[in-house]
């Protein structure tokens, strides 16, 4: 039988009232570290990993004070054979140490628990699903920031026998700090090269050209004045992103992250009440902002993701004109997306001659070739980036860069076996049944559950669509953005069941 929620344990006579009050103020602090992890997602790994985590201990406290058992937790057996499996393969893999490092990405299932555990009612649901929104919004705002004011200083020109360009430098490397001082405007180089002292060398923080990590090297004040700092041939303007790649280090992580964040404020927008249009207009201007900023990544799989996860809302949710002029919107974002990829990156949506795409296939066929070879367990997780030579990957060997298989699907099956990859297919399946039966017994009881439970399943289907191309799962923030989306999902299938729960329309 059930026990009850912590949250009503002073109905339980069994429980001292010293007790209820201690544990209500422990699922306040839990809850307060789950709208921390919502409003960290979009913007920093390490803090919303922090947060889940101690949400997590927190409840496991509470459960243990008041001696009693989680939630019956949907979905649990194939969550249980992935992350069984995972670790069976990584007991077999010939580098265990490496592969064990990567098990703490499976254990983010975890965050999805806790998260599911905790809420109890819609009216939390809904505080955490718009943080979630507004703080991906705020990631938008912060990469038009970046757009116009600029992240560095551009080294717009260099002459090709200048010292600079002996130095290393080359045109369109944007320059960011000077011995440890942060650039923004040309005026600033300009000064902090010339108050350097004479023959010393300076350190120079720079983005290279066409690159989003940094590097360093160093330079004189005299290479830059030889240089013709000053003058027409060595010409500075603002430095802006390669890539829009917020603060997630990467422009794909935060695409997919801006992607799954875009489908929630959709599916919110289309599903707000007609008297309330304030908040329709809040959520469709994050929308707006957030396809913004993902149309600066330049990705297309995220962009295509997008707009399926959006049609997939508007089929559930839209009606009337707005389902038309929703469509017009998806229509508008889609060619621009392709006029503007066109024009950043010279690439078509399919684009064989893409050197990405040339990578990819590579990956891909090496990739079937080891499923073949190692069908039960897989090589291990990580471990090609140690073997590449002894298994002959191309993709590494010709261009001379570790990365993966390019596919959420295949880098399971290569690492972890086949088995692993059908407790995965398993899991997805069935959370897309438990979403879709959701959304309908849903659909006449409450407008907002169904409108988040849309933009869950909306994120799901988008972020399913680039698990083809993109080894999404591999990546911390958007594994926990995943499960956090999960836990919001479980925790309202089981508010259904619960009187009172859904206490907000």
């Amino acid at each position: 039988m059930q026990q009850p929620a912590a949250g009503n344990a002073s109905a339980d006579n069994s429980i001292p009232s010293g007790r209820s009050r201690l544990t209500q103020l422990i699922d306040r602090i839990g809850f307060g570290f789950l709208l921390l992890f919502a409003v960290a997602l979009p913007h920093s790994i390490k803090g919303a990993e922090r947060a889940w985590k101690i949400a997590l201990i927190l409840w496991m406290v509470k459960l243990a004070i008041d001696r009693a058992r989680p939630f019956k937790q949907p979905l649990a057996a194939p969550l249980l054979a992935f992350v069984t499996l995972s670790a069976v393969s990584t007991l077999l893999s010939p580098e265990p140490y490496m592969s064990l490092d990567r098990m703490k990405f499976v254990c983010l299932i975890l965050a999805g628990v806790v998260v599911a555990q905790n809420l109890k009612r819609l009216s939390q649901v809904r505080w955490l699903v718009a943080l979630l929104v507004l703080s991906g919004f705020t990631a938008a705002l912060y990469t038009g920031w970046q757009y116009t004011y600029g992240v560095g200083v551009c080294l717009a020109e260099v002459p090709a026998d200048s010292k600079l360009a002996q130095a290393g430098f080359v045109a369109n490397d944007v320059v960011t700090a000077v011995n440890g001082h942060r650039i923004h405007t040309p005026e600033d180089l300009r000064r902090e090269v010339g108050q350097s002292p004479a023959g010393s060398r300076v350190a120079i923080e720079y983005i290279p050209v066409r690159s989003t990590g940094r590097a360093m090297r160093t330079a004189s004040a005299e290479d830059f004045r030889e240089s013709g700092m000053g003058t027409s041939a060595l010409r500075f303007t603002r430095g802006r992103p390669y890539r829009a790649q917020g603060t997630l280090g990467h422009y794909v992580v935060f695409a997919e992250m801006l992607m799954q964040i875009g489908c929630m404020a959709w599916a919110l927008m289309l599903a707000g009440q007609s008297r309330r249009w304030g908040w329709r207009l809040v959520f469709g201007v994050a929308f707006a902002g957030i396809t913004a900023a993902l149309l600066m990544t330049e990705t297309r799989a995220a962009v295509a993701g997008l707009v399926i996860g959006c049609l997939l809302s508007l089929l559930l949710l839209g009606k009337g004109i707005l389902r038309w002029a929703a469509v017009g919107a998806l229509i508008v974002i889609l060619a621009g997306a392709t006029l503007w990829i066109q024009h950043r990156r010279g690439l078509s949506w399919v684009d064989r001659s893409d050197v990405g795409t040339q990578f990819r296939v590579l990956m891909w066929e090496d990739g079937i070739r080891l499923v073949r070879e190692h069908p039960w367990f897989g090589v291990g997780m990580e471990t090609v980036r140690v073997h590449f030579r002894e298994w002959n990957i191309r993709a590494f060997l010709q261009y001379h860069v570790q990365s993966h298989f390019h596919s959420t699907y295949l880098q399971i099956a290569v690492e972890r076996g086949i088995p692993a990859l059908l407790a995965w297919l398993w899991f997805s399946i069935a959370y897309i049944v438990l979403l879709v039966r959701l959304i309908f017994r849903l659909r006449g009881q409450n407008r907002l559950a169904c409108g988040i439970a849309t933009g869950v399943l909306a994120g799901f289907m988008a972020f399913t669509f680039t698990s083809f191309l993109h080894y999404n799962l591999g990546e911390e923030s958007l594994a926990m953005l995943l499960f956090f989306n999960f836990g919001v999902a479980v925790a309202m299938d089981r508010m259904l069941d619960t009187p009172g729960a859904l206490d907000v329309a």
